[in-house]
């Protein structure tokens, strides 16, 4: 089985940056987390998959209806 998973990058300013990267979360998830804002702040989302980095960030905001989140 060929694994799969997203990596959603914050950026909380003087903190730095943290990526969430959990391979249980499927895309549906990320977008009910952007939903709920409890991802905030996203600088960017890749969909690792078959050995290929994809960025899936605007369709996923768009998706979730979080475009203006974008930092």
């Amino acid at each position: 089985m060929a694994h799969s998973y997203y990596v959603v990058m914050r950026d909380f300013g003087r903190l730095g940056l943290e990526a969430s990267i959990d391979p249980e979360i499927t895309r549906r998830e990320v977008i009910s987390r952007l939903r709920s804002t409890e991802y905030d702040r996203v600088v960017f989302i890749h969909h690792i998959h078959d050995g290929v980095c994809e960025d899936v960030t605007d369709d996923v905001l768009a998706e979730a209806g979080a475009l203006e989140e974008v930092a």
